[in-house]
């Protein structure tokens, strides 16, 4: 157990999310011109989807718990039950399913939880990360869960279980047994999602069948935001290990026969991918002008660009504080939340930008209170804690 910890707490470091917490103004919402802020008060907000009635889901990694567990002198994991999956609309946040694992990393004040979500079929889809036993979670499970109407969840997808059978080629020193899940999509058919430190590209079908369709671990790239395009390419933004060079992330295309290939170079620390409606990719960088020593990046140095070539980009809007989500809604506009790390108290965001097209959006107030539930009965504990938890996982 403390040797799969100590291996999680590489991780946080060799992605840069202590050196990014040291510089973070959690303070600061989403800037940039033409931005408007929807929602504020998020906790840890990651991806998010709309459904077909046009209400817009986020998932909330949550902020850790009380249950402190000492990695090695200096390093603490928090784990507690404080992620959640909410939805915004109409000015209020209402809570969707509750309860769910999230595990914070103290010192370098980086959490798993809720990590994304999506629709699938008119089901709502969410990819749940920190859980298991390297997360010191053993009753629990990361993987993809359908959240039903009453605000449980059934597990569909078990990575904790799968992934140790399914290992990368080229296995990081950061690499755990429960994988670090980062972003979910629909597809035609299923759902597929990336699994960032081993750079595996996994899908999942309706039926809860999970296989490789990329492994793209070669080089340590870091596989994090997903995108899937008309014809049923995915395509994959990567990190990149600290220090982030600007210029080293890089976007693959997997064609649906398998074949990858790089489609635009020259970017920087991609957090996340979006397809126009004209179908033209934009990538969200986490921070750029990152420098080779500690802390590495700077708060507010974010931006989405839009290509314009195999390695050129438009700027189109910057200054933004560690973005991590971005999606286009159904009105035409892309939205984007964040900060990546450091809103343990509600400090995140979600923003609207018009990129031009987008008609006016469909909230009239910032969200920024706990309204009635709207969709599911929230307070329910889905998935347990530890192993000495009385909770039986879902099947």
């Amino acid at each position: 157990m403390r040797r799969s910890l100590s291996l999680l707490l590489v991780l946080a470091v060799l992605l840069g999310l202590a050196p990014a917490v040291m510089a973070q103004d959690s303070g600061t919402p989403a800037a940039g011109a033409g931005m408007t802020t929807i929602a504020t008060g998020l906790t840890n907000p990651r991806g998010f989807a709309w459904s077909d009635d046009g209400t817009l889901y986020v998932a909330e990694a949550g902020n850790g718990g009380e249950t402190r567990i000492p990695v090695i002198e200096g390093f603490t994991v928090r784990n507690g039950v404080s992620s959640s999956i909410v939805s915004i609309a109409n000015g209020c946040i209402a809570p969707v399913a509750q309860g769910l694992v999230s595990s914070l990393w103290e010192e370098p004040d980086w959490v798993w939880g809720a990590m994304d979500v999506a629709f699938l079929n008119g089901d709502l889809y969410a990819l749940l990360s920190g859980a298991g036993p390297s997360f010191v979670t053993p009753s629990s499970r990361s993987g993809v869960y359908k959240i039903n109407d009453d605000g449980t969840m059934t597990l569909v997808a078990d990575i904790t279980t799968w992934l140790p059978q399914h290992l990368p080629t080229h296995i990081p020193p950061d690499y755990n047994s429960d994988g670090s899940l980062f972003d979910l999509e629909a597809t035609s058919d299923g759902l597929v999602l990336s699994e960032a430190v081993g750079s595996q590209i996994i899908t999942v079908s309706s039926a809860g069948e999970m296989s490789v369709l990329a492994d793209l671990s070669e080089g340590h790239p870091v596989s994090t935001g997903l995108a899937v395009g008309a014809d049923g390419s995915v395509y994959v933004g990567n990190l990149t290990a600290v220090p982030f060079p600007d210029g080293a992330a890089k976007v693959s295309k997997i064609a649906p026969d398998g074949t990858v290939t790089d489609v635009w170079t020259n970017l920087t620390r991609i957090g996340d991918l979006a397809i126009g409606p004209d179908g033209t990719l934009y990538a969200e960088e986490i921070s750029t002008g990152n420098t080779e020593t500690e802390p590495y990046a700077q708060p507010n140095t974010g931006r989405i660009v839009r290509q314009t070539g195999p390695d050129t980009a438009e700027v189109v809007a910057e200054g933004l504080n560690f973005p991590v989500g971005l999606n286009f809604g159904p009105d035409g506009a892309l939205y984007v939340s964040g900060p990546a790390n450091g809103a343990d108290n509600g400090e995140g965001w979600l923003a609207r930008l018009d990129v031009g097209g987008a008609s006016t959006s469909p909230e009239t107030a910032v969200a920024s209170e706990l309204c009635a539930p709207t969709a599911a009965v929230a307070g329910t504990p889905s998935v347990p804690l530890s192993g000495t938890s009385e909770a039986t996982p879902a099947p």
